[in-house]
């Protein structure tokens, strides 16, 4: 498995687990700028992939739905 992928799933299970704790806590900047960074990473990897390149993550004040949404279109992808 790719660190890509290994970091993406990391990011999944920490979305998944905020999600389900119903945490109202927003995720870090650095968890947000991790996010925007294995988007675009998997962009670059994956130029071709429709569902990869429609993730928009730039200019959010991102929530744990669309990092959680984000990392399963990309673990799918590339995993």
């Amino acid at each position: 498995m790719s660190e890509l992928v290994a970091e993406a799933h990391r990011l999944l299970n920490a979305a998944s687990a905020a999600i389900a704790a119903s945490t109202r806590e927003p995720p870090s900047t650095s968890t947000a700028m991790l996010a925007r960074i294995i988007v675009t990473e998997a962009k670059k990897q994956r130029p071709h992939d429709t569902a990869i390149q429609s993730i928009d993550l730039e200019g959010n004040i991102l929530d744990w739905n669309e990092i959680n949404a984000a990392m399963n279109v990309i673990v799918r992808a590339l995993d």
